[in-house]
């Protein structure tokens, strides 16, 4: 099973304050909306209730506490080694989108980072984790907007 991590960062590796997004770029949630539109989501229980279940979208949310969801839409697990054995078995690629603990996670596992850019520094207390030695960006796309912002795609970097 293919694994990708999709988030917006700041310049300064922000990705959150609290359980808000610490900007607002015109434009910039529709990247996200295009790469997960009916794709099994990644995510903590808190990304989860803030994001809200967004329609065309499968979740697998991983919460310490034990939390529920009747919806069949909604698969939820203890632990990410829990939710990524029980994924290989319903689709051929995640989608890993937050928070912050669950791309820490993710990270050395994964094979494809969809990263979206924020030209902002904006004040947070969520960042997104360093991005292996291992990975090279090799597309950026730059937008305007009234916070610029740019998509960029990375990919593990492939030995001589």
């Amino acid at each position: 099973m293919k694994i990708s991590l999709i988030a917006a960062r700041a310049e300064n590796d922000v990705i959150g304050n609290g359980a808000e997004i610490p900007w607002r770029a015109r434009g910039e949630q529709l990247i996200f909306k295009a790469f997960t539109f009916n794709r099994w989501l990644l995510v903590g229980r808190k990304t989860f209730e803030s994001m809200g279940k967004l329609p065309d979208r499968r979740f697998a949310v991983v919460s310490g506490s034990g939390f529920r969801c009747e919806d069949e839409d909604v698969a939820c697990f203890a632990s990410v080694e829990e939710a990524l054995g029980w994924l290989s078995k319903q689709t051929d690629e995640v989608m890993v989108a937050g928070g912050g603990q669950i791309y820490r996670q993710c990270i050395e596992r994964a094979d494809v980072l969809h990263l979206t850019r924020i030209h902002a520094a904006p004040e947070g207390d969520i960042s997104f984790p360093a991005i292996p030695a291992s990975f090279q960006r090799v597309f950026t796309q730059s937008f305007n907007s009234n916070t610029n912002y740019s998509y960029e795609l990375w990919l593990p970097s492939q030995a001589d």
